[in-house]
């Protein structure tokens, strides 16, 4: 275990460099031309909002214990305590017709070693309209026989496996997929961090289905020593043999769980099969709407209107504010918005599940 004087020492290095060298820059008199040519830019009446919203809260807050704040329980860890913030949301995610999705699968050629798209756009001209029809083409026999095996008998994993080895991620086919696991399988996936790599996460938010409610669990990291039990309380649920659900995870959250398990020697451990929702969005909503970020399609798609939000590159500082004063107050919008997220993603796989 780290020693609490590394901890302390890591932890007024990060407040010293957040303050110092925030990860936005204020956009002086709203001049949004200017706004255009620089990185991670808040408007100054933006800012300004912000930072009045941050003050109520440490008004608001003062002398609110966190426990009261966000009602949880300790956890504990080979490396430690962390706080588990647990949630539950009315939310249903429909079973997949399992058959019928296998049946789909099968009406794609392409899945069959040596078959392109002209191919199958010849075969099925000549009457070879799903896998099994190949059963009696000399060529493709052999190989439709072994894809028949893994979409009739194989697991949902080996399945995705097959699919995604021919289909880019984004792929209707790939989502289409999702369809065979229960939805106790899934496991939703969000982190907040201080920063963009290299930097500490500082809360793990996980949703599952349970007793037929989504239940949000978030581990949140109260100091910089329980950044290790936050990441192994995550790891646990990942070794569960869940299958992830993210938004951006493939790019973000999953290679950041790796560096941070990395960075203290630990197994990253996430092999789980993986549903990034950010691809088939794009593909899906990219011509209707302004952009496919999550907040933007749960506006549009589920009427939510987050209240209160604070940008990403913000949080650090809301965090940095928590840090210094002990007061919970700045973490509210954080948590909100990292549990918000969580269910929206699990919704969101409620609409692709229901529309295949």
């Amino acid at each position: 275990m780290t020693p609490p004087l590394a901890f302390e020492t890591a932890s007024r290095l990060w407040r010293d460099r957040i303050v110092e060298a925030p990860d936005y820059s204020v956009i002086r008199n709203d001049r949004l031309f200017v706004a255009g040519m620089s990185g991670a830019p808040v408007l100054e009446s933006e800012y300004r909002d912000i930072q009045r919203f941050k003050s109520i809260l440490l008004a608001q807050h003062r002398e609110t214990p966190l426990e009261e704040l966000f009602p949880g329980r300790t956890i504990e860890t080979p490396e430690g305590p962390v706080y588990c913030i647990t949630r539950r949301h009315a939310v249903r995610i429909p079973e997949g017709a399992r058959e019928s999705v296998r049946k789909q699968l099968e009406g794609d050629l392409t899945l069959v070693f040596g078959i392109g798209r002209q191919k199958e756009r010849d075969l099925k001209r000549r009457g070879y309209r799903t896998i099994a029809d190949l059963l009696q083409h000399r060529r493709f026999r052999e190989p439709a026989v072994n894809c028949l095996n893994v979409l009739r008998e194989g697991s949902a994993a080996e399945v995705l496996s097959l699919v995604s080895r021919w289909h880019p991620v984004s792929h209707p086919r790939c989502l289409c997929t999702a369809g065979l696991y229960r939805a106790e399988d899934f496991l939703f996936l969000d982190l907040e961090t201080l920063g963009i790599y290299q930097r500490p996460v500082i809360l793990s938010g996980l949703a599952f289905m349970e007793g037929g409610d989504l239940v949000t669990c978030q581990y949140l990291v109260r100091n910089m020593e329980e950044e290790l039990p936050a990441l192994l309380a995550t790891r646990n649920h990942l070794a569960a043999g869940k299958v992830l659900v993210t938004y951006n995870g493939r790019s973000f959250d999953v290679p950041y769980l790796v560096e941070r398990y990395a960075m203290y020697g630990e197994d990253c451990g996430v092999c789980n099969p993986h549903y990034d929702l950010l691809h088939p969005s794009r593909r899906r909503w990219r011509d209707t709407f302004p952009d496919c970020r999550l907040s933007t399609l749960e506006q549009r798609l589920f009427s939510v209107h987050r209240q209160q939000d604070v940008p990403s590159m913000m949080v650090p500082e809301f965090y940095e504010t928590f840090l210094t004063t002990q007061n919970p107050g700045p973490l509210v919008p954080v948590v909100e918005h990292n549990c918000q997220d969580l269910v929206s993603l699990a919704r969101l796989l409620c609409l692709f599940l229901e529309e295949n």
